[in-house]
C-alpha cells in the first residue's frame, strides 16, 4: 500500500465471476482503478489473475490478490453455495468487508450467492426485513432509481415503504438530488388504483415524511417521472429486463437506419440516448439493506460494464451508504 492511497476504501471484486471472468472483471477492474478514489483486492485464481494483469500497465497502481481455491457456479444453490464454499471470492470478500478489511464487495456472478453471501455474511440493516436491489434505468434526459430489481418476489406494504426510504437517502447522498420525488409503480394514477399491496402501499408513503408524488404508470418511466420507483421485486425485474430489451432494439434499430440518421442534430441526441439504454453504462446494481455496500454486475458485463460498476461501489464505500442508512432507518421507525 503507498502513502498515497493509504487512506482510500478497498473495493473487493470477484475477478472470477461473470460469463467470462477474469479477462473482462481484471481489465474493466484496472481501468476503474486508474481513475483513483480507491484500492482494489483482486479475488480469484492467482495464476489467471496475474495471467490477465501480464497484458496491462499497472505501474504505480495499488492492487492486490487475494487467492481463493473455489467458485461459485451460477447453477447452484445460493445458500449451499455460500455455506459449502468457503474459499470462494464471493464468500472471501463478503467476510473481508465485514471485518473491515474491505469496505465494498462487486461481482458478476450468481446473484442469488451475492443476496445469500451478504443476508448470511454481511446481516440486515436494522429496521430492514427484506434488502432490496436498487438499479438505475436511463430516462429520456437522466436516470431514475428503482428498487426493487428481483430480490423479493412478494413483498409487503412495509418493504415497499422500507425501500423507498434507502432509495431517498441514495439519491440524496450520491445522486445529489436534494428533494427526491418517490413514485410507487402502478397502473393508474389514483391512489385506489392496483391491487391491496399497491393500496396499502400508497397510504403508508402518503402518510411519509418523504417526497411522494403518488403512483407512476409504466408509460411514465422513462420520461422521468419521479428519482425513485419502488415496486415488488417480481414487478420490477420484469421491468429491468424490458428496458435492456429495449435498449438493444433501439441499438440495432439505430445501426439499420444510420445512413438515414448519420448527419443532423437528431442523431446526435439518439446517440447520446442509445449510450444511456446501454446498461454497461451503469454496469451493476445496489444491494441496499445490508451490512456492507454490494454491487451486482449483469452476468454478461463487457470490461466497460465492470467498470462502471466499480465507479459506483468507490462511491458506495466512500460514502459509507450503509451507516447513513443505518441511521436514516431508525430515524424514521
Amino acid at each position: 500500500m503507498s502513502s498515497a492511497t493509504a487512506g482510500l476504501p478497498v473495493v473487493a471484486v470477484d475477478a472470477m465471476g461473470g460469463d467470462i471472468g477474469p479477462s473482462v472483471t481484471v481489465p474493466g477492474a484496472i481501468d476503474a482503478l486508474k481513475e483513483g478514489g480507491f484500492r482494489l483486492a483482486l479475488y480469484g485464481d492467482e495464476s489467471a489473475i496475474t495471467s490477465e494483469l501480464a497484458s496491462l500497465d499497472t505501474a504505480g497502481l495499488d492492487c492486490e490478490i487475494v487467492h481463493c481455491t473455489q467458485v461459485i457456479d451460477m447453477a447452484e444453490s445460493p445458500a449451499h453455495a455460500i455455506r459449502g464454499k468457503a474459499d470462494s471470492p464471493v464468500v472471501r470478500a463478503m467476510r473481508d468487508q465485514k471485518e473491515g478489511r474491505a469496505q465494498a464487495v462487486f461481482s458478476a456472478g450468481s446473484t442469488g450467492a451475492m443476496v445469500a453471501g451478504s443476508l448470511m455474511l454481511l446481516g440486515r440493516l436494522d429496521g430492514v426485513a427484506r434488502p432490496a436491489i436498487a438499479t438505475g434505468i436511463p430516462t429520456y434526459d437522466g436516470r431514475f432509481l428503482m428498487l426493487d430489481g428481483g430480490a423479493n418476489v412478494q413483498c409487503t406494504p412495509e418493504h415497499l415503504q422500507t425501500f423507498a426510504v434507502m432509495g431517498d437517502l441514495y439519491a440524496r447522498e450520491l445522486l445529489e438530488i436534494e428533494s427526491p420525488r418517490v413514485g410507487l409503480l402502478n397502473i393508474g394514477g389514483e391512489p385506489s388504483k392496483g391491487n391491496e399491496l399497491t393500496i396499502a402501499a400508497h397510504a403508508l408513503l402518503a402518510e411519509s415524511d418523504l417526497n411522494f408524488i403518488g403512483n407512476v404508470e409504466g408509460r411514465g418511466l422513462l420520461f422521468g417521472e419521479a428519482d425513485v420507483v419502488v415496486t415488488d421485486g417480481f414487478t420490477g425485474n420484469m421491468v429491468l429486463k424490458l428496458v435492456e430489451g429495449f435498449g438493444l432494439f433501439l441499438q440495432r434499430a439505430y445501426k439499420d437506419s444510420a445512413s438515414e440518421v448519420d448527419s443532423g442534430a437528431g442523431s446526435k441526441g439518439l446517440g447520446s440516448l442509445l449510450t444511456r439504454m446501454d446498461y454497461a453504462s451503469t454496469g451493476g446494481a445496489l444491494l441496499l439493506g445490508v451490512r456492507g455496500s454490494v454491487i451486482i454486475g449483469h452476468g454478461s458485463s463487457t470490461a466497460r460494464a465492470v467498470t462502471s460498476a466499480l465507479r459506483i461501489a468507490s462511491q458506495l464505500a466512500a460514502h459509507d451508504v450503509p451507516a447513513r442508512l443505518s441511521r436514516r432507518l431508525q430515524a424514521s421507525s
